[in-house]
């Protein structure tokens, strides 16, 4: 298991990380709004599900209905594989909303949410699982300890309960001091990668920074890319 690799499903993006994730381990998609992060959720299930794995993506702010739908605007057809019962997506909204009633209920019980995911996974014999995004799950009032503590519980639970290789968005929102949002879980998860838009010139370029990647030698440097109809998002050379 330690030595097989998971591709991404990214063009471009598997040769820089020795041919792709590290199996059965967690990895964090971060970046800002719009930066193309359920893109490159959808292109690492539908890897996937082309080459007969089965998997799981838990919706955590969007509908099941959305999802698909962001998905056939990119020319992809993931409805097929939800009627073939190759790849469930489960709303995982409800959990949120009976949390905001009353005060006792505001924290999500993460050992019970990885539970039901793994009733999920060992029942379809998923190898690909996506909670986009994971901060609702993990974000707690109390404090970044607190907070800390929930991110390690989710991580360990998913290594240890479902065997999966897993893709982990969060949003990187720019504090004042410089730091995003994603900063907790980052030292917990095997890899993460962030996808950003920057002002080159007088445009602006979406890039991709390979910040950490377990047991995987890589380069620090941002690599532009573009997105792509039906090929989602598409590294660009390097020149």
């Amino acid at each position: 298991m330690e030595n097989k690799r998971v591709s991404t499903g990214i063009p471009g993006l598997d040769p820089l990380i020795e041919g792709g994730f590290p199996a059965g381990k967690s990895y964090l998609i971060t970046g800002e709004s719009g930066t193309g992060k359920s893109i490159f959720c959808m292109q690492f299930i539908l890897k996937g599900l082309r080459e007969g794995e089965k998997a799981v993506y838990v919706a955590v702010d969007e509908k099941p209905a959305d999802i698909l739908e962001e998905a056939a605007s990119l020319g992809w057809d993931l409805l097929k594989y939800v009627e073939q019962k190759n790849l469930l997506i489960l709303d995982a909204s409800p959990m949120f909303s009976a949390r905001m009633g009353a005060g006792k209920e505001k924290e999500v019980d993460v050992q019970k949410t990885v539970e039901d995911l793994a009733s999920y996974v060992k029942r379809m014999g998923a190898t690909r699982v996506v909670i986009d995004p994971v901060g609702p799950l993990i974000l707690s009032r109390d404090s970044s300890a607190r907070a800390q503590e929930h991110v390690r519980t989710l991580v360990h639970a998913l290594q240890d309960r479902l065997g999966t290789t897993n893709l982990l968005t969060s949003y990187a929102i720019p504090s004042a001091t410089g730091a995003g949002e994603g900063g907790v879980e980052e030292f917990l998860v095997a890899g993460v990668i962030v996808l950003s838009v920057v002002r080159v010139q007088n445009r602006l370029v979406r890039t991709l920074l390979l910040r950490k990647m377990r047991g995987t030698a890589i380069d620090l440097m941002e690599h532009q890319f573009n997105i792509v109809k039906e090929k989602g998002i598409v590294l660009k050379p390097i020149l």
